[in-house]
Order: structure tokens, then C-alpha cells, then sequence
């Protein structure tokens, strides 16, 4: 890494932060016993070890206005069937990234935690399941700090899950919530959505701010992980991508949601701070990746997320083929 920063501020207060209903927006919290939530697949790289777990689901039972708000009602219902979605909902895995090397096991994000429900906060669990503990998680890159990303690092009790982690985020993107007044001027999520966003991230940084490292888009980390800023979403949502052994794959995180967004990357997503600026990065990052044939992982398509962007008169989205459910030789 060219640059690094470390954050040396005083320890928060261990008061609890109350999160509104509405910070969750359309996004239905399960409170019943879940179903099976074993999942992860590994990526057989060599000495370095891939993974992708699963910490659940977000189902979003009314997805209108959430994604493409300007667009007619009948078009986006239309859309969804095309694209074999259904017509009501769209339900959003919340796939995570894991790194092993000699000496190290990087998290990349660390999905939404036990903060909201049931279909979310499977991630420890998987964990252990290939053999790693919470304990033995070295580091954790932080592609921005959306409740979905940031929300395991927390328990409920506000205590941290990974205690011998140190944190890596881009300055950019702690710069902005740890302002008194982010600006959301360009985003259009309602006062009460931002109220609770701004909250409950606020919280989980300061309670993680004596291990956080700050880089800037462009530098190296650990060697293998390149960083890149796709800003709109967040203003420092950064793309990390892992490079080792003559293999990569582009983890581009929420540059789009669905692969609604990956055939019409103009009708945008309210979740993006920068909803404008959001457009014209998943256009640009769409094009990167289907010129360049990149493999990529998406944090909220499918189950695990792994696939490429393929294009005939618009882009569309390609799932890596593979053959055993939890290995995949690449």
C-alpha cells in the first residue's frame, strides 16, 4: 500500500444507537426461525485461497420506487418477467468475499450482521464452516459503509466481532460520514431514510476508528488487491480486485443490484448517495468489464454473485458456470 493512515481518536461511548423501521426501507426483516443458511463456495487459486460466503438475503416486497424511480410502473413490471425476476419482488443475496494467503484471511465487507432479522447475519456461521474463526480474521476491507457492509463488524451489543482485525476504507468515503452534515443532496432518499443511515454507520465507525486504516483509489493492498473508486453509490465505494497466481476477479460490490440494472444501468437505484453520478459509473464499469472479459463478483446478485457481463444490443449478465456446489476450479 502507497498510503496508509491509521485513525488514532478516542473510544465512543458504548451507547446503543436506536435504528428507524425505515432505514430498512421496503426491505421486509424476517423475525421466524430462518431456513438453512449453510453457504459458501471456494475458489481453488493455489497457495491463495478464494472464497464467497453468504451472510443471507434482502427481500425487497415492493422494489418500486427503490429501483428505477422514474420509470412507468407497467414497463418495470414488464422488465422483470422479461428477465425472469417475477412482477413483485426482488430479493438481494448479500454475498461476501474472503481472502487466505500464508499469513494473512482478509474479509472484504462484512455483510449487515444480526441488526435486523433472520435472513441476515449468516456470515460467522459460514465462516466457521471452512475452518475460520472470527478470531483469525487478520483484516477486513471495507468497500463502504452501508448497513449491509458494515453491519457485521458490530454486534448488537456494540461489540466487535473480529477483535484482532484492522480495517482498511477509503479516505474519501470515512471523510464523508464522519462529517457533521453529509450531503445527500443528490440522492433521493427521504430525511428519515438518511437520518437512520447517517446513525447507524456513524456508530459502527467510531466503534472500529482505533484499527482503521485509510487509502486512497489507486493504491495497492497486501500485494494481490488493487483498489478503485466507483463513486455515485457512496462517495468512496471503492472496487477491490484481487489479482494472484495469473487469476483475478473484480469484486464491483454495488455498482448494480440486480441484473435489472446490469440491462438498463440508466434507470438507476435510490440506495446511491450520487444518484446521477451512480448511472454514469455502473455504465462505465459495465463496459470495462465485458471489454476486458472480467470475472466478477457482485455483492447482491444471485447466489454467489460470480459471472461475467456479456452484450449483444444491451448488456446482460452471464453466471459463471461451475459444476460442484462447493468448489470451483477456475
Amino acid at each position: 500500500m502507497n498510503r496508509r493512515t491509521a485513525i488514532k481518536l478516542g473510544i465512543l461511548s458504548s451507547g446503543i444507537v436506536a435504528i428507524p423501521t425505515s432505514l430498512m426501507g421496503n426491505i421486509i426483516p424476517t423475525t421466524n426461525n430462518k431456513q438453512s443458511n449453510s453457504g459458501y463456495i471456494k475458489m481453488d487459486w493455489g497457495k491463495t485461497e478464494v472464497y464467497i460466503f453468504t451472510d443471507g438475503h434482502m427481500l425487497l416486497e415492493n422494489p418500486q420506487p427503490t429501483f428505477a424511480p422514474q420509470i412507468d410502473a407497467t414497463t418495470f413490471r414488464s422488465e422483470l418477467e422479461k428477465l425472469h425476476l417475477g412482477n413483485k419482488a426482488i430479493d438481494m443475496a448479500i454475498n461476501i468475499m474472503a481472502i487466505k494467503t500464508k499469513d494473512k484471511t482478509i474479509l472484504i465487507d462484512s455483510g449487515l450482521g444480526n441488526h435486523f432479522g433472520a435472513s441476515q447475519g449468516w456470515l460467522l456461521e459460514n465462516l466457521q464452516s471452512a475452518g475460520i474463526s472470527a478470531n483469525s480474521v487478520t483484516d477486513i476491507l471495507i468497500t463502504h459503509a452501508h448497513r449491509d457492509h458494515i453491519g457485521g463488524l458490530v454486534s448488537k451489543n456494540n461489540t466487535i466481532v473480529y477483535p484482532n482485525a484492522h480495517y482498511y476504507m477509503a479516505k474519501a468515503e470515512y471523510d464523508f460520514w464522519m462529517l457533521d452534515n453529509p450531503d445527500f443532496s443528490k440522492s433521493k432518499l427521504t430525511d428519515e431514510q438518511k437520518k437512520g443511515t447517517i446513525a447507524f454507520t456513524k456508530k459502527v465507525l467510531n466503534l472500529t476508528k482505533d484499527k482503521l486504516n485509510l487509502f486512497n483509489p489507486g493504491d495497492t493492498l497486501f500485494s494481490i488487491v488493487s483498489t478503485e473508486l466507483a463513486e455515485g453509490h457512496t462517495p468512496g465505494h471503492t472496487i477491490y480486485s484481487i489479482s494472484s497466481e495469473g487469476k483475478s476477479i473484480k469484486n464491483i460490490v454495488d455498482v448494480f443490484h440486480s441484473p435489472l440494472l446490469i440491462v438498463n444501468p440508466e434507470w438507476g437505484i435510490e440506495f446511491d448517495i450520487n444518484f446521477e453520478q451512480g448511472i454514469k459509473t455502473r455504465k462505465k464499469v459495465l463496459e470495462d468489464c465485458y471489454t476486458n472479459k472480467r470475472l466478477i463478483m457482485s455483492s447482491h446478485l444471485p447466489w454467489p454473485g460470480l459471472g461475467y457481463i456479456d452484450k449483444r444490443e444491451k448488456y446482460f449478465w452471464t453466471p459463471l458456470y461451475y459444476s460442484t456446489p462447493n468448489e470451483i476450479k477456475l
